[in-house]
């Protein structure tokens, strides 16, 4: 639900394999302290929400078997703390954004 956004000491979620549905809040990109976000193997939908670009402290982002579409946005070029990116087994398309490389 979009109120995970107002926990702003949050530091780790993990959400995996609970046949969770929907979109990805974009809400999520308020959690400031944020270092893990594990979402695998679910069933989410729509796209990758751009605002998760703002997790400064973002060490590990995991989408894993969900049913995610449409493109992997630059913002996520923005996490300079990122040193671990798993979004394969959706249905993404387009090309890996070059921002990707600033990682």
């Amino acid at each position: 639900p979009p109120e995970l956004g107002n926990l702003a000491s949050l530091e780790d979620l993990y959400l995996d394999e609970n046949q969770l549905m929907g979109t990805i809040p974009s809400e999520l990109g308020r959690l400031a302290s944020l270092r893990h976000l594990y979402l695998n193997v679910n069933q989410l939908t729509g796209t990758i929400p751009p605002e998760l670009g703002n997790l400064a402290s973002l060490g590990q982002l995991h989408l894993v078997e969900n049913e995610l579409t449409g493109a992997i946005p630059p913002e996520l070029g923005n996490l300079a703390s990122l040193y671990e990116l798993s979004i394969y087994s959706n249905e993404l398309t387009g090309t890996i954004p070059p921002e990707l490389g600033n990682l």
